[in-house]
């Protein structure tokens, strides 16, 4: 293949789509030269979708999700039907990248897998885990699908979180997995802040994780839409309250830039605040799905009454009774609110049920409602 040209790698591609029992194929375009061609390998994407579809192959074949990587970018061909439609797809892909000035080869993608015991094949205990919203760019300037796609947090800041994650959650002997959009690989290099920050600004979805096996250790942080992020720890050989007391860290770690944050407990590897529709106990008055599209509460309400969480003055202005909890000022307007005893909060999964109850009585109208919601529309809509 001359060197100016693209390669498409049939055999290593045929080998992981048998592997993959000929229902998707990971790809991967690997660039000579420059590395600056994901926009190139995401135009190519879409008129190699157009070209099998107009050929008739759109129901078989098709590829979505661009993801990026330190070798290239990656896509999943989510339909990889039959082999001819495959080799089209294919075709028209690597003629549009040779068409754009690119050159390199077009190969399967190497994937990442978990662990078996973090991989879903074993149930897992819920894991403490902080969910922190940091404030974003002024979301009124978005349309509706623009603001729940993206990331939108400013970039010094973004800087600031990502690089914070990695020294938060890297420890000695950790694999380092690292997730861009929908594509996973494992690096050696523990310190991924700028990919951290460049994949949730460029994707509104990115996560680290650093895990150990024997004995088990796990500590995430992922970045996803609107600025909501999630750190959570696991650890065989640490109580609860030291794994508490470092999800707390990275809870607090920006406190002037942090709209709302709280400690419950999640799934291990919690991707995003959707969590939440699966979380326990139940949410008390909304749905998952009303916290996701009112974005502009976050400042204000809270879902539910946690053992910690870091409010705002206006969330403390709708308060009910907060003469029970410990209130600590950390400045522009933000505060640590945490329960005086913690054990009935977080040293079992399910929080005290009449605990629960008083705490929800407490925060009173800071709890968001469909009342509320109904009040405060979007300003975006």
């Amino acid at each position: 293949m001359p060197e100016s040209g693209v390669e498409v790698v049939w055999g290593a591609l045929s080998n992981a789509w048998r592997k993959a029992q000929y229902e998707e194929l990971w790809l991967q375009f690997r660039p000579r030269g420059s590395k600056d061609v994901f926009d190139a390998v995401r135009a190519a994407v879409e008129v190699a979708n157009q070209a099998v579809e107009d050929a008739g192959w759109g129901a078989e074949v098709f590829t979505e999700g661009v993801s990026d990587s330190d070798a290239g970018p990656a896509a999943l061909m989510s339909r990889a039907g039959p082999e001819e439609g495959v080799r089209a797809w294919l075709d028209a892909f690597a003629r549009h990248l040779q068409d754009l000035g690119m050159s390199g080869k077009i190969t399967a993608a190497p994937k990442a897998f978990f662990p078996d015991w973090l991989s879903g094949e074993f149930e897992l205990p819920r894991q403490l885990t902080a969910f922190v919203s940091y404030q974003t760019l002024d979301l009124t300037l978005l349309d509706a699908d623009e603001q729940e796609r993206g990331w939108h947090v400013p970039s010094a800041l973004t800087s600031k979180i990502a690089d914070t994650a990695t020294a938060w959650g890297r420890f000695n002997g950790a694999d380092v997995y690292l997730l861009r959009n929908i594509y996973q690989t494992r690096t050696k290099n523990p310190d991924v802040g700028p990919t951290l920050a460049d994949g949730a600004a460029r994707f509104g979805q990115a996560r680290v994780a650093y895990l150990r096996s024997e004995p088990r250790r796990l500590a995430w942080a992922s970045l996803s839409t609107l600025g909501r992020t999630c750190y959570g720890v696991m650890d065989d050989t640490a109580s609860w309250q030291d794994r508490l007391a470092q999800v707390l860290r990275a809870m607090v770690a920006f406190p002037g830039d942090t709209d709302l944050a709280f400690v419950q407990y999640s799934n291990a590897l919690t991707l995003g605040w959707s969590e939440l529709a699966a979380g326990r106990p139940e949410l008390p008055y909304v749905k998952e799905w009303q916290i996701r599209y009112n974005r502009h509460l976050d400042a204000q309400y809270i879902a539910d009454a946690h053992g910690i969480q870091l409010l705002t003055d206006a969330h403390l202005a709708h308060a009910n009774d907060l003469s029970d909890w410990i209130i600590e000022p950390l400045g522009a307007g933000k505060h640590l609110v945490q329960a005086k005893d913690l054990e009935p909060w977080y040293a079992t999964i399910d929080p005290d049920p009449d605990t629960l109850a008083k705490a929800r009585a407490d925060f009173g109208g800071m709890v968001l409602t469909p009342e509320i919601i109904a009040a405060n529309p979007p300003p975006w809509r």
